[in-house]
């Protein structure tokens, strides 16, 4: 019998998953290294153990579990993701990646599937970002570009160095195998693309760049009561008229890349005082380099445009960039045949979101399956993919990783 996942037991083990952070709202909220997350480690790592792997954590608090292969030597061939989630996030973003590996490896281990390499599956810290600013720290301290965990610290100012101390999952501390022979993340869209166009698998090509800056309008603050409309030097007019801009010129590429104006901040901030200063973050994202370097420079000269216009300073800090990554060409051909041994069809794309495998190119040649998440809907208890396309994607990735092992 060729290896075949079992549907009812990934669902099964998603539904129970989902459960550690369950939200009022029918969301999750597993932060990194709290309770929920060790929780977490603890269910995935016991059933990483019922798949034939020996399951450890390393100084980081990533799940990993290895299955050894039949020929000694051989770098193992790496399937997972990430097992935080945002606040109130859903029960599919990351946890589907994570699930369907250890699904996998109990398909090829009950098929008596003859692998040459030893299968590695992970379970990554702190991908999202939440509670310390950094995303993908996990994945970051695996290739050796986390920062030093005693200078990151939560909002709450309690440091990752204090809470990896206090992480306790009650799995063996084992570092992580020095070396991969390739990685593989399934995960859900996260955008309406699939679901749109009606397929039902992607082969990601790339995952894009993502530079952001703060550009920081200066007026005058003032009595909003009696300063003539004529008079004023408002930093919050100049900032509306940079929004708008943004997306008007996100919406002239077509389709090649999108822009947010997700945090503004408003000084004073009262009710009665003409804004005297607004700081507002731009985040632009592409697959592209040239349409990146384009938009940025539009960006800039639009703030200059909105700042003369209102009378108004303005100051821009530099862009913080992480330039877009093309995953593993042999990779995406090993996911596109092995979803036509299958008989299903499937499309390239790029990756909108940052994921782990961004970070684990540095290691290892890598790539990403997608499954259509319904309505583009994801970071929200609404995510939801359906437990068909679930299962045909943990299908694909178990005869990818049989393809890559073999």
């Amino acid at each position: 019998m060729p290896p075949t996942i079992d549907p009812a037991r990934l669902r099964r083990r998603l539904e129970e998953l989902a459960q550690i952070g369950r939200t009022p709202e029918g969301g999750v909220t597993r932060l990194s290294y709290r309770a929920e997350h060790a929780a977490a480690v603890r269910l995935a790592a016991r059933w990483m153990g019922e798949a034939g792997a020996t399951p450890g954590v390393d100084a980081w608090g990533n799940l990993h579990g290895l299955v050894p292969g039949a020929e000694a030597g051989l770098p193992p061939v790496a399937a997972g993701s990430h097992l935080d989630t945002v606040p109130n996030g859903g029960i599919f973003d990351g946890a589907l990646g994570v699930v369907a590996a250890i699904e996998a490896a109990q398909a090829l281990r009950d098929a008596g599937a003859h692998l040459a390499r030893p299968l590695l599956l992970l379970g990554f810290a702190e991908e999202e970002g939440t509670s310390f600013g950094v995303g993908c720290l996990g994945s970051l301290a695996v290739v050796g570009r986390a920062p030093a965990p005693e200078t990151i610290h939560d909002h709450e100012g309690v440091t990752v160095a204090a809470l990896l101390r206090a992480f306790d999952p009650g799995v063996a501390r084992v570092p992580l195998p020095p070396a991969m022979a390739a990685y593989l993340e399934l995960h859900i869209e996260q955008g309406p693309v699939l679901a749109s166009r009606g397929v039902p698998l992607a082969a990601v090509e790339a995952i894009v760049g993502i530079e952001r800056a703060v550009f920081t309008f200066r007026g005058q603050a003032n009595h909003a009561g009696t300063t003539p409309m004529d008079a004023r030097r408002d930093a919050l007019w100049g900032a509306a008229d940079l929004v708008a801009q943004v997306r008007d010129l996100a919406r002239g590429t077509e389709g090649r890349a999108v822009a947010t104006v997700g945090r503004l901040s408003v000084s004073p901030g009262a009710t009665n005082v003409v804004p005297g200063a607004v700081e507002m973050t731009v985040e632009i994202r592409s697959a592209e380099v040239p349409i990146l370097e384009t938009l940025r420079a539009a960006v800039e000269q639009a703030g200059r445009t909105s700042a003369g216009r209102y009378e108004l300073g303005l100051e821009m800090t530099a862009w913080r960039a992480e330039p877009p990554v093309p995953l593993d060409g042999n990779v995406r051909a090993s996911i596109e045949q092995a979803a036509g041994d299958l008989g299903w069809p499937i499309m390239t794309m790029p990756s909108w979101a940052g994921h782990d495998a961004k970070i684990l190119c540095a290691r290892a040649p890598a790539g990403m399956i997608f499954v259509p998440s319904d309505r583009g809907i994801s970071h929200s208890p609404e995510e939801h993919t359906s437990w068909e396309d679930a299962a045909r994607g943990a299908q694909v990735l178990c005869r990818t990783i049989e393809r890559l092992a073999a």
